[in-house]
């Protein structure tokens, strides 16, 4: 759901949507379980079923908790916009550090990418975390922030129409960036 007031607009993933995040790592974890539990292979499925649980048994807690917490997908103002549509979340990013927005399609899936005028500094505010997430994540899509049409209540040709205008205006405006 995406509401507007104004110049602010909140886009919500809406809840069925929120539901299949974490449903696939959540079984994906309950799999690997059952592979470390079960010793009729011995050795090998213990091994996937460890190998599995460490990547996906992180990342269907974070899905869990993000998809219980409910927080707007993304926030755009007339200052910029705030993104926490996925696990590389960029957080807050004025209009002013926005080079450009685009739709592109990746394995059957479709990302609204942003690239930034300056990597380094954008970068640099991320967490340790969110940096090496975004090196392994880097060569799938042409952005520096990915926000994965899975979050999304509308098309992503809509909001890229809407982040530019937004942008579009923020830059015929010429104020200082009001969040600093």
């Amino acid at each position: 759901m995406a509401t507007q007031t104004g110049d602010r607009v909140v886009i919500e993933t809406p809840p069925r949507k929120r539901r299949r995040l974490y449903v696939l790592p959540t079984i994906v974890s309950f799999v690997a379980v059952v592979l470390i539990a079960d010793r009729s292979d011995k050795t090998f499925g213990l091994i996937l079923g460890v190998v599995i649980l460490v990547f996906f048994g992180p990342l269907a807690l974070v899905m869990l908790l993000r998809g219980v917490r409910n927080r707007p997908a993304l926030v755009l103002d007339a200052d910029g916009f705030t993104d926490h549509g996925s696990l590389i979340s960029a957080g807050y990013v004025s209009w002013q550090e926005v080079a450009q927005i685009e739709e592109r399609a990746f394995r059957r899936r479709v990302f609204v990418t942003v690239k930034v005028t300056d990597q380094a500094a954008f970068l640099a505010r991320q967490s340790a975390w969110h940096r090496f997430l975004r090196r392994v994540n880097g060569p799938m899509a042409a952005g520096d922030i990915l926000i994965p049409d899975n979050v999304l209540p509308m098309r992503p040709a809509e909001l890229v129409k809407t982040m530019r205008r937004l942008q579009r205006a923020a830059q015929r405006s010429g104020g200082p960036d009001r969040r600093g």
